[in-house]
């Protein structure tokens, strides 16, 4: 091992990048938002006791945790999708942990060499978002033991506490006197979280109000359509056309809207790549080439689809290779120049393949999440090159280092996936809403009818579908022209489809957020100060309460493992 990349760094980043992707999954199929922070200062404190903190191994860690988690998350919309629309899959699918590593495999192997020798270009850029960090990292050379102490306090705090709710029974209280289910939706319970109460501090508080918004909607149909009835399935309860029909297309025209204010972005990024030398565009290309050659191999070896679909697939794979180039290659220089950006490679490549062959809905779901493992590799890494930059690590590390964590995330989430669905009570349920997975696969699912049949979900009305577009045009250009581009009416869509009992305690991060912001907003470095404290205590809150869920839900599955009774 060479320095940057020790043997140290490396091992902490593979265990922390594990933890960490577990953490993720478990917020990600909850509530659908991954509201991390905290891991650059475990990274300190692991540091700081092996002989001495190092910004450019701390980095290291980062970027080894930041591909472990992508990779161990890449898959899991589309697939959730197919086990939650399984009523439109014409065709087995086994989803089992060989279908699993491989769609996720192609995106690691090839999706580095994507964007890589543009690099240098790209991180010209002033990439707002990422730049901030960078520097923070850096600073805790010479100030890392105050917010290290306060990371260790609020983990102090939130395993003991999280650990004492959980085994007296009081870490869920259903008001409903026990009438729900495992798949009843839980309006009627609460979640004593630690986590989530940090959750609303890094949502922000006017995220959370957007959420709640949606949350507010989906409890008056709940209430005035559906009898206020606690046993209500998730599933029945998102089908309700008055959910359905508002959430969708909420997301939809948010995602028009995004492509339209990015247009002219859009027109420069197409005009730039004429500028790449051969051997720059060769090694793209090759990467984007092999792309449905190793998806069609490890497909074909995990025996998980019929051959129809395998190649069905394929074809949309090659179908979507332009468009995925052109969408990676936007969506970076957009988050270079803004902090903020979006890929269009679904929206497009869902319209041209149902118009020129009409695939299967699974076999749809299978490429995206191929195709979007790739993407976000390829557009992650460029991030991480930006950021080791500033720090002082060569590009070369940071391709190293992208490479063993997503390798160990493309084993340990598929993983984690599979012991979730199995073992602890299945996604789609009121445990495991997963609301990103259901708007993504009701998104797929309106065009995939209206193009395919020619006609409309039955569970889409469409006054409320108007209603919902133009409602969603509103509120899109009222937050643009106050400025505030970091939230959108995505927020409000996934407050419809999430079980509000992870959310009322979410409460208490909003509230503390708001609080900071009316104290010290006007005084800019108190209030960074104040802010930076919060971050260290909350972060360790998380990490610790996540790292209690970590250790039972391992202790729960070892018997299973070891075939125990």
């Amino acid at each position: 091992m060479r320095y940057p990349l020790t043997f140290r760094a490396l091992l902490s980043g593979l265990l922390l990048g594990v933890v960490f992707s577990f953490i993720a999954i478990y917020l990600y199929l909850k509530v659908g938002i991954i509201a991390l922070g905290g891991v650059f200062l475990i990274g300190y404190l692991i540091l700081s006791v092996t002989g001495g903190y190092d910004a450019k191994e701390n980095a290291m860690i980062l970027t080894i945790v930041g591909a472990c988690m992508l990779t161990a998350m890449g898959f899991i919309d589309p697939i959730v999708a197919l086990i939650v629309y399984k009523d439109y899959v014409t065709s087995e699918v086994i989803i089992d942990l060989p279908l699993l590593i491989s769609l996720v495999l192609p995106g690691i192997l090839l999706g580095i060499f994507v964007l890589y020798p543009m690099h240098r270009e790209f991180v010209e850029l002033r990439w707002p978002m990422v730049t901030p960090m960078a520097y923070m990292v850096k600073v805790l050379e010479k100030t890392g033991s105050k917010e290290l102490r306060y990371a260790l306090k609020g983990m102090a705090f939130s395993s003991i506490t999280s650990a004492s709710l959980m085994f007296s029974g009081l870490y869920q209280i259903d008001l409903s006197g026990g009438k729900g289910n495992g798949r009843s939706l839980s309006f009627t319970s609460v979640f004593f979280s630690p986590l989530y109460a940090s959750i609303g501090f890094f949502i922000s508080y006017l995220g959370y109000i957007f959420i709640m918004i949606g949350v507010a909607y989906s409890m008056i149909v709940w209430f005035f359509l559906e009898g206020a009835d606690p046993t209500v399935a998730v599933q029945q309860h998102f089908f309700n056309p008055y959910i359905y029909s508002v959430a969708i297309p909420m997301m939809i025209t948010t995602a028009i809207l995004t492509l339209i204010s990015y247009g002219r972005k859009l027109r420069r990024t197409l005009s730039a790549m004429g500028g790449e030398s051969q051997k720059m565009r060769l090694m793209s290309i090759a990467a984007l080439c092999y792309l449905p050659v190793i998806s069609y191999v490890l497909l074909s070896i995990s025996r998980s689809l019929p051959t129809a679909r395998l190649l069905e697939v394929v074809e949309i794979i090659i179908v979507a290779l332009p468009i995925v180039f052109i969408s990676t290659i936007f969506a970076v220089r957009a988050a270079g120049e803004t902090g903020f950006s979006s890929s269009f490679t679904l929206d497009a490549v869902l319209i041209i393949t149902l118009l020129l062959f009409a695939p299967s809905f699974e076999s749809i779901m299978i490429a995206f999440a191929i195709i979007g493992v790739f993407e976000s590799v390829a557009i992650s890494l460029i991030r991480r090159i930006k950021f080791c930059s500033i720090i002082g690590v060569g590009s070369r590390e940071v391709l190293e280092a992208v490479l063993v964590g997503g390798l160990i995330g493309s084993l340990f989430g598929p993983w984690i996936f599979l012991v979730i669905h199995n073992y602890q009570g299945g996604v789609g349920s009121s445990l495991w809403p997963a609301p990103m997975a259901k708007l993504l696969g009701g998104y797929v699912l309106l065009f995939y009818i209206g193009i395919k049949k020619r006609q409309l979900p039955p569970m889409i009305r469409p006054e409320l579908l108007i209603i919902s577009v133009i409602l969603t045009v509103a509120i899109w250009y009222a937050l643009q022209r106050k400025g505030i581009r970091q939230l959108s009416p995505i927020l409000i869509a996934i407050g419809m489809v999430i079980p509000p009992s992870f959310l009322w305690v979410a409460a208490i991060g909003a509230l503390i957020d708001y609080r900071l912001l009316q104290k010290y907003g006007k005084d800019a470095k108190t209030y960074g100060q104040k802010r930076a404290k919060w971050n260290a205590i909350l972060s360790g809150v998380m990490s610790g309460e996540g790292l209690v869920i970590f250790a039972l839900t391992l202790l729960s599955i070892i018997p299973l493992i070891v075939g125990l009774p």
